[in-house]
Formats: C-alpha cells, sequence, structure tokens
C-alpha cells in the first residue's frame, strides 16, 4: 500500500485521553497557537479589504481559549441556520472559518495574489459545502474538494477541509468530517519509499486535484471513522485529540 495511517501513534493518544473509571474524555483546547494565529489572520484581512467585516465580526483581538471558543460558537450558530442559497450568508461564514483557521490560510485574501473576489469561486463553494452536508459517502466529498480546489485558486486542501468540517456537522453520516492539514499528515499519514524501502511521513497534504491527494485523504477519513466509531468519539473531539497532542 503506498499510503497508510500511523494508528498505533493515534491509538496512544487517545487512550491517554480516556479515563475508563469515570467514562469521560479529555478534549484539550487549541491554546495560545490558535489565538495567536488567528490574530494574525484578523490583522491580514483587515489590510485587505475586509476591515469592515472584521469591525463587526471580530471587532477584538482575540486574547485567550475562551476567545476562540467564541469564534467557533459563531461559525456553529451560523451553520445552524445557513440559508444555502443566501450568497452572502456564505461569504460570511467563508471568511469566519477562513478567520479561525489562521494565518497559514492569508495567501487567498492578499492583494498581491488577487484578493479574495478573484481566488474564490462561491458557487462552487456553494456546492462544495452541500456536500459537505448532504453526502454519505466520503468519495463524494473529496470529488467535490478537487472540483473548488480547480475552480477556485490559493487555497489548498489543509484550509478546504476546515470549511468541510464546520458544514459537515450537518451531515448525518459523517459528523464534523476531520481536517486534513499539515500537522494531521505528517504526524499520522505515512507514505512508501521505493528507494528507502519504509514507511516515511507525509509533511503536506497533495492537492486534490492529484489522484495521490485523492487517495491520500480518502485514506485518512477512513482511518478517523474507524476509530471515532471504535473508540465511541465524535470526529470532532476525536481530531482536536489528536491534532493538539501532535502539535
Amino acid at each position: 500500500m503506498k499510503f497508510k495511517f500511523n494508528k498505533t501513534k493515534a491509538i496512544e493518544y487517545i487512550k491517554a485521553s480516556l479515563d475508563k473509571e469515570l467514562n469521560t474524555v479529555f478534549v484539550p483546547s487549541l491554546g495560545s497557537d490558535a489565538t495567536k494565529s488567528i490574530k494574525g489572520m484578523r490583522t491580514i484581512m483587515k489590510n485587505n479589504g475586509f476591515e469592515e467585516f472584521i469591525n463587526i465580526h471580530c471587532p477584538e483581538e482575540p486574547k485567550s481559549d475562551d476567545d476562540v471558543n467564541t469564534l467557533i460558537e459563531k461559525i456553529e450558530n451560523k451553520v445552524k441556520n445557513i440559508d444555502i442559497n443566501n450568497s452572502s450568508d456564505l461569504e460570511t461564514l467563508f471568511h469566519l472559518i477562513h478567520l479561525w483557521g489562521g494565518i497559514a490560510g492569508r495567501g487567498l485574501y492578499q492583494i498581491k495574489r488577487g484578493g479574495f473576489y478573484n481566488n474564490i469561486n462561491i458557487d462552487s463553494y456553494k456546492k462544495l459545502i452541500q456536500s459537505a452536508i448532504t453526502s454519505s459517502n466520503i468519495i463524494d466529498i473529496i470529488k467535490a474538494i478537487e472540483q473548488f480546489e480547480i475552480e477556485s485558486k490559493n487555497i489548498s486542501v489543509a484550509f478546504i477541509t476546515k470549511h468541510t468540517r464546520f458544514f459537515s456537522a450537518l451531515n448525518p453520516t459523517h459528523k464534523c468530517i476531520p481536517i486534513y492539514d499539515s500537522v494531521m499528515s505528517k504526524n499520522y499519514m505515512l507514505e512508501f519509499k521505493k528507494k528507502l524501502n519504509e514507511y516515511s511521513p507525509i509533511e503536506q497534504p497533495a492537492s486534490a486535484k492529484l489522484p495521490r491527494g485523492r487517495e491520500e485523504l480518502a485514506i485518512y477519513w477512513d482511518a478517523m471513522i474507524q476509530l471515532s466509531n471504535y473508540y465511541q468519539l465524535s470526529l470532532k473531539d476525536l481530531e482536536r485529540i489528536l491534532f493538539v497532542n501532535a502539535r
């Protein structure tokens, strides 16, 4: 197999988070790294044509986990009440999710790279989130990610899956299908290297426009779903546990 998921490492972190006696699970906060990253993204957006948006939706710089959680709750509430045919609502949610996603997603807002409206196809985004909400098959969601990546610019699988993660909260089959970014790829995904005759960590998720990128994401999601079912953890909690421990 070309790709595989490092279940041994994942299970180690899962077991460390479980308290069998109390039948509880410890889900860590995102911590100061998230706060700093959101601050940086907030500045990028303000300086590239979205000052009014920031003044309305994030007027104060985040300073704590509570501030980060407030932003998450705002996104989750808007997702619950989304009018998928309202382009303004879709755009607002796109910006909020990207703000939460942090500074690594800055490229699509930068005017020197064309700015948001030249980089993101909102009609394609609508199709992406429709798939995240309704598709019972992860392959269909991956196809939607591929199409969105083709039709937009300066946005990668790492950030596209942040969007599918929030909107799939409405998916009856795969709630909060996990984000697949570089933290998750290099800590849990392995690729067989013929020259070395061994498996090595995947430093960055491959583009969904490539067959290997689609295969990689499918194996990652399938493994996460299996772990979620086996340990009776929500995908949302599982992803947070694995992400924070790996980072």
